[in-house]
């Protein structure tokens, strides 16, 4: 599957000098008691998409599987003083939850620093709690930032009601680009691209309802931060080519039926197609 015309400049050869330094370096930042391995997912995602070299910062629950699935990765502990390790991208959010510890984590990685970051779930929810019905966030001279929302965050992120988020989902990124000076990944079916300038628009057209699974959004994550590590360039073209990944890989393994539950389900409905032609 080739990429659409306007994102085909985001898939260049590496050069046959690349190292895994060249290529992109991603550290994840997340993980809880609670959600052990959503970080591991995210980066099993940056891993699948391109990333040199992942950095883990992740609760010690969580290294067992790290160190199984993602064996390459280092590791940091993850605390709420913790310095992670210097990226091209940093991954924040995935699992990481939303108490008194991890704020301060968020704001230590975000207040006045410098450097692209990826924001995604229960970062995106401390944003909200800090900006969500203000003027919102400011970023600091040399801090990029791509924000992953669903609509459920997004209409947190905004303040608004999920229901209006869902009436008009371009209006809806566009007002989250502004809020927060960030290029928007609003998920969901035909996911859209927002620049953080508002100006540039993608909708994408890759992507299947087997999509609906837990960790999707965490895979999503690392990809993107894996494809921008690599442009090291362009937020929103970055993020638009991760987004078609992400999707695209989804779509040939559907097609090829690779994943047990996609032929069970298969199955089960030419079944239940059969007992109501009965």
């Amino acid at each position: 599957m080739r990429p659409p015309q306007e994102l085909q400049g985001a898939f260049v050869a590496r050069p046959l000098d690349a190292n895994k330094y060249t290529v992109g370096t991603v550290t994840v930042v997340g993980g809880s008691g609670h959600y052990q391995q959503a970080p591991v997912i995210a980066a099993l995602g940056a891993r699948a998409a391109g990333a040199g070299l992942v950095q883990l910062v992740v609760p010690d629950a969580s290294r067992l599987a790290a160190g199984l699935l993602v064996p390459e990765a280092t590791f940091t502990k993850l605390m709420p003083t913790c310095v992670p390790p210097k990226a091209d991208v940093t991954v924040v959010g995935m699992g990481l939850g939303t108490g008194a510890s991890s704020q301060v984590l968020v704001s230590r990685l975000l207040s006045g620093s410098t450097g692209r970051f990826v924001l995604d779930a229960d970062a995106l929810t401390i944003l909200s709690i800090w900006y969500g019905k203000n003027d919102g966030y400011d970023p600091a001279e040399g801090q990029e930032l791509v924000m992953t929302p669903h609509e459920g965050e997004a209409a947190r992120l905004l303040g608004w009601k999920r229901e209006k988020i869902a009436e008009d989902r371009l209006a809806a990124a566009r007002a989250i680009a502004a809020r927060y000076g960030a290029t928007v990944v609003l998920k969901g079916p035909r996911t859209l691209v927002v620049s953080a300038d508002g100006a540039r628009t993608y909708e994408n057209a890759t992507g299947n309802p087997f999509m609906a699974l837990g960790g999707m959004g965490d895979l999503l994550a690392g990809a993107l931060g894996a494809r921008w590590a690599y442009l090291k360039g362009d937020a929103f073209t970055a993020a638009a080519a991760g987004v078609w990944l992400h999707g695209a890989a989804s779509d040939e393994t559907v097609a090829a039926r690779r994943d047990p539950s996609i032929v069970n389900t298969a199955a089960a409905i030419g079944s239940l197609r059969v007992q109501l032609d009965r």
